[in-house]
Formats: C-alpha cells, structure tokens, sequence
C-alpha cells in the first residue's frame, strides 16, 4: 500500500513540536522545548573525570549537571543514523545497529581532555551518552573523520545508483575521511553531492580550528535544531505537504527550502485558521491516547503497553472481537490487525530498548510465518534500527529497537509523588486496616485518649462499613473514642492520626 507522509509544525516560543503523519495517521512526534534542548549531535571539549576500568568506559565532564558516559572500548562501532547504514557495512551481523569499522581509539587517561559527540540525550538518572566517534550529517552524506570508509545506505537497493555513489565519492574523499552516503542522495546531480563533501569537510575544519582555543568542559559545535533536523533529514520527496502554523516559522521553513530544494516550496504550507493546527490534524487526541496503556483496535481487539526500566512489554487481546469461524481464525486476524498499531506506538511513543510482544498463541505453522512476514514489512517503515527474532512457543517475540532519547511518556510526565511512579495506591481496605494494626500496637497508650482520624471524602466513600466498624469496636476494647473526620485535599490513600487532648 502506498504511504502519503505529511508534517505538521505546532511551533510556540517555549515549544516546537512536529508530527510525521502517514495516511492521515499520526506515526511519529518530535518534540523540543526550551528548557529541554536535544544535545544529540553536539561536540564538546571534555575533561575525563572518572575511569572505570572493570566496565572499560569512563565519566567525561563536559559542563552539564550530569557527566557524560564514555565506553572505552568501542574500535568496531561507529555512531551513525541507523537508517543510513549499509548491508555490507553490518558485516553480515544484522544485531548491529552501526557499521563494524576497524578504527582503534588511543587509551584514556583521568584529566586528559578529549573530544566527544553526545549520541544520547540524558535518561532519568543517567548523563548523556558519549562516543570519541565523531560525524556530522549533511544532506547526502554523512561525514566520518578519521576513518577511511565509503558506505551506502541501505534504503538504496538500485545496484547501478550504488555504485555511481560510491565510485563518486571515493574519488572525491582525502585520505582520513569517511563517507556514508545518506537516503536522499538517489538521484541527485554530482555537483550537489561533491558540495555536501565540501561542506562537511569545511565544517570539519572550522572545529577543529575553534576546539584549539577553548578550554575544557566547553561546547564546541551544536548541531541544527529540532525544525532544521527534521527539514534536513524527512522532507524528502515521499513527504507531499509541510504544513507550518507560526508566520516567522513559515517563513523560516519557506527559506531553508528554498535553498536546498526549491521546487519543493510549493509543497509549504502556511496553517492560518483559528483551529489549533494539533487539532485540526486529530493529532493532540492521538498524543492523549500515547499516554495510555491500552490501546483499541478497530475490531474490538486491543493491545497493552507497560514500559519498565528494563523493557517494553506489549500484549495482545482478542476483546470483544470474536470472529466469524473458529477460535485459531480469530486469534490469527486478531495478531494480523495488531502488527501495524504495535509498531505505530513504538515509533509514536518512542520506545527503545528491549522489546517484547506476547501475541495470542497460535497453532498452525502458516499464521504463525504469516504474522513475522508481516511484523518484518512493518518494521521497514520505521526509521530505527528495529531487529525481531522468531515467534517462540509461547507465542512470544522478541525484539530490539534503538533508543533515541526519552520515551514520550517519560517526555511529557513525570511520577506522581503520592504513588511514586508505580501507577498504583493502596485500596482504602489497605489503608484502614494498617491505621488498624497501628492502634492494636499502641494498646493500652490509647487508654481513654480521643483519636481523630482525618480522611480523604474519596476513600470515605470506599471504605467498608465493615471494615470501619472494626476499627471502632477495637478502640472501645482499648477504652478510647474515635472521631471519623472528612477532608477534601491532600493524599487520598492517607489518613492522619492525632490524639485530641482535652478529654
């Protein structure tokens, strides 16, 4: 079937977002604020404040509040867009997310400054990743220093185009420098593509002219924002409209295009209705719906996802789809409809990591070679570098999908402070019974004293009479009285205990 892409820009002062929309449907958020700017990309100078010799990686200063994390031993991977990597650049290992390189890195020592590229954003506790490989993505190509490599992307599978590219640009790369030729480049003129090897190299030079002079931690090169990435790298000729909702965004877009691409600008277009753009689109009710668990499917199945800290469970549910023939039909249609959802929420919701799909067991071999072929077809879609391994007996498959920072949930939530991030509270049984064991432990202190027991309405409302009996019958056993006491705020799943002097 054939793909419409479109993006849609919501830009404010405090915040750009950008949807990547695919039939209509949003597939991908890109969200960047103000106070949360992607390092992703950027080159500093840094300072190595800490090695760690048994894990072989070190902590690198480089000016944040948090130290940057550095693997040492890193001579085989170079960090590169995965979608940009060639076959032959895997080595015949499709587990890698970047190509194997031979290019041995120099020791470390504490103190020594070096230069790194962060090549993840901060996750939670944990400081940006770090890599002493450094690249520079253009519009074509992606530049290497240092390693002696012309690589092609996968996505082009024409052998002619492949070998004009790379026949171009190994005649035109210096000895010490790398290329991968990006995606875009199908098709392009010569001239275009030597000038994104210029360019690169310029850009190259300019660091390392500018990394002389400053002092570690510093920054020494920040790559494009949010707006100019996505310009660069997904407004491509599969994209058939841009819409832009700000005037100086507009604007903006309308200029960058404008330079690299300018048969394209007609395609620009300015959003200028009183509608919210997020709205119009459908988009913002899809960005709530990211935000839960369950997820319903046009049949009536539906699907579950829980992200934990060590991966990404997803489980598949017949619900009130029952079919129309017999329970191994049903099950296969159900595990059918679910595939495209399933990777639509990966890449909408940003999940990385380990992954686990538990679809509904299947007993006939064809349904269950039917839904990999499908779950592989789906996953060309997704620009990350994504791996499923087959179906196991327990209808279970397993799969890795790269990280590119913080998921969307952990982007635009954060725990709640009342259930610490669980996502579950005591039931009000829970909570009276152990104000219960409280009073039973106090025994005879209580003797004649009047207890007030100040309670949220909500759990008022949720409490056993039973229960809340049970409570009084045992304060009169140790001679005390109970004063039940409502209140509208604070802790629901919380009742505060205070002995009332005076009696």
């Amino acid at each position: 079937m054939e793909v419409r892409r479109s993006l849609v820009v919501n830009a404010t002062p405090l915040e750009m977002r950008i949807a990547l929309l695919e039939n209509g449907q949003l597939c991908e958020l890109f969200i960047e604020r103000t106070t949360q700017v992607s390092q992703v990309g950027d080159v500093y100078k840094g300072r190595v404040a800490k090695l760690l010799q048994g894990m072989q990686s070190a902590f690198v200063a480089i000016g944040g509040a948090k130290d940057g994390f550095l693997y040492l031993d890193e001579p085989e991977t170079h960090r590169l867009p995965s979608e940009e990597v060639s076959e032959e650049d895997e080595g015949g290992d499709s587990s890698l997310e970047f190509p194997a390189l031979p290019v041995t890195l120099p020791p470390v020592k504490e103190g020594e400054e070096i230069l790194v590229q962060v090549v993840k954003d901060p996750i939670g506790s944990k400081g940006p990743r770090l890599s002493r490989h450094i690249s520079f993505p253009g519009r074509f190509l992606v530049l290497m220093p240092g390693i002696e490599h012309v690589g092609i992307s996968r996505k082009i599978t024409n052998p002619q185009e492949r070998e004009r590219l790379r026949n171009l640009i190994k005649g035109h790369a210096l000895p010490g420098e790398g290329f991968i030729v990006r995606t875009a480049a199908i098709g392009e003129k010569d001239e275009d593509l030597v000038s994104d090897v210029a360019y690169l190299r310029e850009l190259w030079a300019d660091l390392q002219a500018s990394c002389q002079n400053l002092q570690a931690p510093s920054l020494v090169w920040k790559d494009f924002r949010l707006l100019q990435k996505v310009l660069r790298d997904l407004f491509r000729e599969e994209v058939s409209s841009f819409w832009v909702d700000r005037d100086d965004t507009y604007r903006e877009v309308v200029d960058f295009v404008s330079r690299l691409h300018p048969e394209w600008v007609g395609r620009i277009k300015h959003f200028t209705s009183d509608l919210p753009i997020f709205e119009a689109f459908a988009i913002e009710k899809e960005i709530d719906a990211a935000r839960q668990p369950k997820v319903f499917l046009r049949h009536g199945g539906s699907i579950v996802i829980n992200q934990t800290e060590a991966l990404v469970s997803v489980d598949v549910n017949t619900g009130k789809f029952v079919g129309k023939k017999d329970l191994e039909e049903t099950v296969f249609l159900t595990n059918m409809e679910a595939i495209p959802e399933v990777v639509r929420q990966l890449r909408l919701r940003n999940l990385g990591g380990i992954v686990v799909i538990d679809f509904i067991d299947m007993m006939d071999p064809a349904h269950r070679e039917a839904v990999m072929k499908r779950m592989q077809e789906e996953l060309e879609r997704d620009r990350n570098h994504a791996r499923a391994v087959e179906i196991s007996d327990f209808g279970l498959v397993e799969m890795t999908r790269k990280r590119t920072g913080p998921s969307l949930e952990r982007l635009l939530t954060s725990a709640c402070p009342h259930c610490e991030g669980s996502g579950r509270r005591p039931s009000a049984e829970t909570v009276v019974l152990g104000v219960y064991r409280e009073m039973a432990r106090q025994g005879e202190r209580l003797r004649g004293a009047q207890l007030r027991l100040t309670l949220h309405s909500e759990l008022k409302t949720a409490l056993q009479p039973d229960t809340r009996e049970g409570v009084n019958q045992l304060a009169r056993a140790l001679g005390a009285h109970i004063l039940w006491q409502e209140r509208s705020d604070g802790p629901v799943h919380q009742i505060d205990i205070e002995v009332v002097p005076g009696r």
